[in-house]
């Protein structure tokens, strides 16, 4: 289990584009906060869960009928990761990676950027593929932090702060995934940790305004 959670990691972020004339969009759409705190409390009530399928690995939230449901992880037999939230067996919004690119968003709305250069190349939104250039894609990026007590971080900066979706490694195992804004979490996450299982809650820096443990089977 300790070695999935390790493995994966991703961002989001926002930037400017270029479609007929250059205007600033946002890369996906992000669950509204009335819309995320009903979410919050209703996968709350599912348990968690490890399971094998045919077409990977999943860790996470299940709900009753045995579906990934609430904050999960699955690890693809190609080598594809994705971490974030689903609903009944499918992503809802989150973070996948694949070998040559990593998106970012729902399934309909998302950002793409190179795993080589690590910068945002497009965005799909309503069926069209948006390509990014100019001067501003460079505020942004995806990288590696790692800290002098084993931490590391991994997830979208903008102007080397952590800003956007990012996943927290903690030296002991534990893992965090959620939003990130001028360098502190912000918002709903999750934390897989080693000991206590899924842990749901909202962030406000490093303080914990609201947390729900979920039960693991």
């Amino acid at each position: 289990m300790k070695h999935i959670w390790t493995t994966l990691a991703l961002i989001a972020f926002t930037a400017s584009v270029s479609h007929a004339q250059r205007t600033p969009v946002e890369k996906y759409e992000l669950v509204p906060n009335g819309h995320m705190e009903v979410y919050f409390d209703y996968v709350s009530r599912f348990t968690g869960k490890s399971f094998s399928t045919p077409t990977g690995e999943y860790i996470g939230q299940t709900s009753r009928e045995g579906l990934p449901y609430g904050y999960g992880m699955f690890i693809g037999n190609d080598g594809a990761k994705v971490t974030g939230m689903f609903r009944e067996g499918k992503l809802l919004f989150g973070i996948t990676q694949t070998r040559q690119s990593t998106i970012v968003g729902s399934p309909e709305k998302y950002v793409s950027y190179s795993n080589t250069t690590g910068r945002p190349e497009y965005i799909v939104r309503n069926q069209e593929q948006l390509i990014m250039e100019g001067p501003e894609q460079y505020n942004y990026g995806f990288v590696t932090m790692r800290y002098a007590n084993g931490d590391q971080y991994m997830g979208e900066i903008f102007m080397n702060r952590r800003h956007g979706f990012g996943i927290y490694y903690y030296a002991n195992g534990d893992i965090w995934y959620g939003p990130y804004e001028n360098d502190i979490r912000n918002g709903y996450g999750v934390l897989f940790t080693e000991t206590d299982g899924i842990l749901l809650g909202e962030w406000r820096g490093e303080q914990v305004t609201k947390v729900i443990p979920v039960r693991f089977k």
